[in-house]
């Protein structure tokens, strides 16, 4: 063996490792040197940015009031169970445990705490509204609920439970889709509550209040130690609105018993009852806009929401046999009939078709189209020579018939007149009401009947028929109870139209007024006042002796307290009629306007116009 080469190898081998421990510890040294003196500054502001975390403290609602300051709806404090998904996923038997307090399945908690996509300190809300006893049992065993709290939660109380409940709306729980979309995703959590409809929902910036917060000292682990900083949440701002709860009251009690009234009524030479499915009745301050009530049958407790509804009670809402009591009715659109022969009464005196004292001959049955096309009037006797006032107050189909063809006449229709004026007395577009969902109705015309039947080519011409139907509120024409108020307004008002709205003013918490939420909107329209005394004239006749209306105002003070009206019954296809009245009053100082729609419910005059009377006879004190 060659001993002197052996060591020679060992040797070099040695230098080799040597070389390598060296270069590795050179290597470490620099690393170290770069961490704590090139780095460290970095590292140290960083470090203090983690040590802080923070989280958000739920604020109260804004209150709601009347316009006589009578309390609405206001927002308590309700127990709630929040956990911190972090830290309760790891503990099985705590999940089991509160399940079991909770009375909600482990599988359901589990779920929804992993689905949960939130920071460490951020909590899941699990139930709301807890019962005294669940609470005190979740306190006594908190060692064993990590993760768990019982914190409180502002909820709504509705304090006259279904009244105005349309109007008011309900809150529920963000959900996930609105806090991805942009105007929820930088102000709202998981948890938060939020207006889903009516009011709510509306003047959800202006109720819902600004957000506090607790700033936690943390470990390095992010797990709270200390609480460095709180700033407390401040209560949104409220609303007053032009709702006098008491006249709601009496317009729901009215609503809802002429329904009862007339589902015992039978259709004429007919056993079959009237459906009257739902209803809905505006009453409307005359001299600026306000919505004095508005209400919508059938009705529903906006409370059921809070805090989250349950499967059954939703269920329920939606059921088809109910008749949908989510609908504001108020705010949907429907056939008008008769009603909407106000439009065609100045129309045609506006474009000369008819005048003051012209007059037709209605025989019930009418060739104005042609021997093959006959069309009939609802008094098939019919009603005899009439000029437009006697047209208006036995609303005379024969009568509007006429106008409706002359307005399409003329120009050959060029300038779709009975369209133009509908749209000028509001139709065809929403109101401007500050309520979400309102429908803009309809006001058909060549564009709309081209587009509409695209697909059957026959159907896309505009026909004399067409204008004609429209002249009594029938063929594809639809309004809303709203638009048909705005429009006897505008007329009450020779021509102003006042933007309807429910919000009276708007006021911090401190009770400042915000001054721009009193600031009133309207615009004129160019209307010829002497035609329009003529139209009022006819209503005036419609509620008295030998007018449409004349039965249900038989014993009304018409002398000293005069109403203008307008009864309608509009034929819907495959549904019984529906019955309207519009109206307002006094006559020559009008201070409100009423209008009443019922579904399936036969003629105005008799149905729906009994509704108002009653009304009216609580806003004039004479009950």
């Amino acid at each position: 063996m060659d001993w002197k080469n052996l060591n020679s190898n060992i040797r070099i081998r040695l230098r080799i490792i040597v070389y390598a421990i060296f270069i590795f510890l050179m290597a470490l040294l620099l690393r170290l040197y770069f961490l704590q003196v090139i780095s460290g500054e970095l590292y140290a502001e960083m470090a203090s940015e983690s040590i802080a975390r923070q989280q958000s403290i739920a604020a109260p609602r804004g209150n709601i009031y009347d316009r006589n300051g009578k309390l609405l709806v206001r927002s308590v404090p309700v127990a709630a169970v929040a956990v911190e998904p972090h830290i309760l996923l790891s503990d099985d038997k705590a999940i089991e445990l509160l399940g079991d307090y909770l009375d909600m399945d482990t599988a359901e908690i589990t779920e929804k705490l992993e689905n949960a996509d939130i920071s460490y300190l951020e909590r899941v809300f699990l139930k709301t509204g807890i019962e005294k006893p669940v609470i005190i049992a979740l306190k006594e065993n908190k060692s064993s609920l990590p993760g768990v709290e019982v914190v409180d939660v502002y909820l709504r109380e509705y304090k006259y439970g279904v009244l105005a409940s349309h109007v008011l709306g309900y809150t529920g729980e963000i959900d996930e889709e609105r806090l991805a979309q942009a105007p929820y995703r930088d102000k709202y959590s998981g948890g938060d509550q939020i207006g889903l409809t009516g009011l709510e929902e509306y003047y959800e910036n202006t109720l819902k209040g600004e957000k506090g917060s607790i700033i936690y000292e943390v470990d390095p682990l992010g797990r709270p130690v200390s609480i460095r900083d709180e700033i407390p949440a401040e209560r949104g701002n409220d609303l007053y609105l032009t709702i006098d709860i008491d006249l709601q009251k009496i317009t729901e009690e009215a609503l809802h018993s002429g329904i009862m009234e007339v589902r015992e009524k039978t259709l004429t030479n007919s056993e079959e009852h009237y459906n009257v499915p739902g209803g809905a009745v505006v009453v409307l301050n005359a001299k600026n806009g306000e919505i004095l009530s508005m209400a919508s049958f059938p009705t529903y407790d906006p409370g059921v929401f809070s805090g989250g509804i349950s499967s059954e009670d939703w269920a329920y809402l939606n059921e088809v046999e109910i008749y949908y009591p989510l609908n504001n009715r108020a705010v949907m659109s429907y056939a008008p009939g008769s009603v909407f022969k106000l439009v065609t009464a100045y129309a045609g005196l506006e474009e000369n078709i008819v005048s003051e004292y012209s007059r037709a001959t209605c025989f019930g049955i009418w060739h104005g189209l042609g021997s093959d096309f006959p069309k009939f009037c609802w008094k098939k006797t019919g009603h005899g020579s009439l000029d437009m006032r006697g047209g208006i107050m036995n609303s005379c189909d024969i009568y509007f018939y006429e106008i409706g063809y002359g307005l399409f006449v003329k120009l050959k229709n060029a300038g779709e007149l009975l369209q133009k004026y509908s749209r000028d007395f509001g139709f065809g577009g929403t109101t401007g009401i500050d309520l979400p969902f309102e429908d803009e109705g309809r006001v058909p015309d060549r564009e709309w009947k081209k587009e509409y039947f695209k697909d059957t080519v026959e159907y896309t011409v505009w026909f004399p028929g067409d204008t004609v139907n429209m002249a009594i509120g029938q063929g594809d024409m639809l309004v809303t109870p709203l638009q048909m108020a705005m429009a006897y307004s505008t007329a009450a008002n020779r021509g102003i139209m006042y933007e309807p709205h429910l919000v009276k003013e708007i006021k911090d918490p401190g009770g400042e007024l915000f001054a721009e939420s009193t600031i009133l909107n309207w615009k004129e329209i160019d209307l010829n006042e002497h035609y329009l005394e003529i139209i009022e004239d006819g209503f005036e006749m419609v509620t008295g002796p030998g007018g449409t209306a004349a039965y249900t105002f038989r014993n009304f003070p018409l002398k000293e307290i005069p109403i203008a009206g307008k009864t309608g019954t509009a034929e819907v296809a495959g549904k019984q009629d529906y019955a309207w009245f519009a109206s307002y009053g006094p006559i020559g100082n009008p201070e409100y306007v009423i209008v009443v729609m019922l579904e399936e419910a036969g003629g105005g005059g008799s149905n729906a116009s009994p509704i108002a009377e009653k009304i009216y006879r609580y806003l004039f004190g004479l009950d």
